[in-house]
């Protein structure tokens, strides 16, 4: 619930990996962005853009029944509106300084993110694996707060003004549940600075 913090200045945040920089991250989008309209007069445009971090949890269980097979669960929870999915392979979070006004608020504690990380390995166990797992057992072995960057582009439609985001870190476009969370994320920061 730190994160943003209102004022100017920097703060020091963790990512996990390196970030694309800002101008291979505009012409990507940019050519995205083209392709989004197929008629002349459905073609979104461009009317801001900026580089975004998100608060996001990692937690690791392992089932200590299966630990010669290593069974392994890596999950992130993000910590805006607490959406829990799987994540594949390791990552090595580098620490960074950006300024404050780019960073997204923590809303979920990480009391709060840790039952949904839980019940997602929960329900994934009974639904995968239940002819060779007997007894959902696992344990929390690791966990971790970081925060993800994504390009954020703002653009005007018939419809009104649309948000479209990339992955910070790929070049790839986010997809509909990170820009859920971006949204909710943008709305709550905005709303914060309204009344302050």
């Amino acid at each position: 619930m730190q994160d943003r913090v209102s004022g100017w200045g920097e703060v020091s945040i963790r990512i996990p990996g390196v970030s694309l920089s800002p101008s291979l991250l505009r012409s990507l989008s940019e050519r995205r962005i083209k392709r989004k309209g197929r008629l002349a007069w459905s073609k979104p445009r461009q009317v801001a853009e900026e580089l975004l971090f998100v608060p996001y949890y990692y937690f690791r269980y392992t089932n200590p029944q299966h630990r010669k097979r290593f069974y392994l669960y890596d999950v992130l929870v993000d910590g805006i509106l607490g959406f829990p999915e799987f994540i594949r392979g390791t990552f090595e979070l580098k620490r960074i300084s950006i300024p404050r006004e780019f960073l997204l608020e923590r809303i979920l504690s990480p009391e709060e993110a840790e039952p949904k990380a839980n019940k997602l390995v929960a329900s994934y166990a009974l639904r995968r694996q239940s002819l060779w797992v007997k007894k959902i057992d696992v344990q929390l072995i690791e966990t971790e707060e970081f925060h993800f960057p994504y390009w954020v582009c703002y653009l005007k439609t018939r419809k009104g003004i649309d948000l479209f985001a990339l992955n910070g870190l790929t070049g790839a476009c986010a997809g509909p549940r990170p820009e859920n969370v971006l949204r909710a994320g943008i709305a709550r920061s905005e709303w914060q600075r309204d009344r302050s």
